[in-house]
């Protein structure tokens, strides 16, 4: 990852977090440090919650999105393995997160 890929688009970073937590992926100090920021996040964006509430509710995704991101691991792993590509948590979370943005957005 670099820094570039955030570069005017810091909620990128946050999607990437929401994959990586829904398939029990995210770095235990990552976690802690996006807890910490929970309160300023729901301020900034005028939503309250857990930081997941909050990201998926900017996004506009309801109940549920963590059991669909896991689905969706699940199958795109599955398919990788099968084409004997190892398709790593990190890798998973920048594709779902690219998947769901676009650069024009302003985040």
């Amino acid at each position: 990852m670099t820094e570039d890929r955030y570069a005017g688009r810091p909620f990128l970073r946050l999607l990437e977090c929401l994959a990586l937590d829904a398939i029990g992926e995210l770095d235990p100090q990552q976690r802690t440090v996006l807890e910490a920021m929970t309160p300023k996040l729901a301020e900034s964006l005028g939503r309250e919650g857990t930081w997941q509430q909050i990201v998926a509710a900017q996004m506009n995704w309801g109940d549920g999105i963590e059991v669909a991101i896991r689905e969706l691991w699940d199958r795109n792993s599955a398919v990788a393995r099968e084409e004997g590509i190892e398709l790593t948590p990190d890798e998973f979370s920048m594709l779902f997160a690219d998947a769901n943005t676009s650069e024009a957005d302003n985040d």
